[in-house]
């Protein structure tokens, strides 16, 4: 009898922290966009860059933090995303299984939290002035740093 009880304390305790055993204190978010080739940059909502690429693109972030998402494309209206968390459904397995002290270990490490949504795909929209449609002529030029400038004018009606 008291042996079985001591395996049933060790297995709790070895099995403590579900969430962190079945989905770690990272996820990985999977940023798309039509047209492809959008720059991201994500940052956590302190203002901390913890991603940068192109699309399609995909990021390893902590659950813990919320995030946003900056998708932009030169001739496209830009796009913000905001990346939220919510509670990681693989928690709720330590109420099965002895509760508190894996409660506790997925609450320090973030894995109590799951990043939502998982999967953004954004359609950008080409830019446009006060959402109507215009003719633009753009210009670009490099600045005497070599860095390009743009300029549009609009030659609309």
């Amino acid at each position: 009898m008291r042996q079985s009880s001591l395996l049933l304390i060790l297995a709790a305790i070895l099995a403590s922290g579900c969430a962190y055993i079945l989905s770690t204190d990272s996820q990985d978010i999977s940023i798309s966009s039509s047209p492809a080739g959008a720059q991201v940059v994500i940052k956590t909502t302190g203002g901390i860059e913890v991603f940068s690429g192109t699309t399609p693109a995909q990021a390893h972030l902590k659950r813990k933090n919320e995030y946003i998402v900056d998708v932009t494309l030169d001739g496209h209206a830009p796009k913000q995303i905001h990346l939220s968390h919510s509670i990681n459904p693989a928690t709720f397995w330590n109420l099965l299984i002895g509760g508190i002290p894996g409660w506790i270990i997925d609450g320090v490490t973030g894995a109590i939290w799951k990043l939502e949504p998982e999967t953004i795909t954004i359609t950008l929209q080409t830019a446009s002035i006060d959402g109507e449609d215009h003719q633009v002529l753009v210009f670009s030029w490099l600045d005497s740093n070599g860095e390009p400038v743009h300029q549009a004018v609009d030659v609309s009606d």
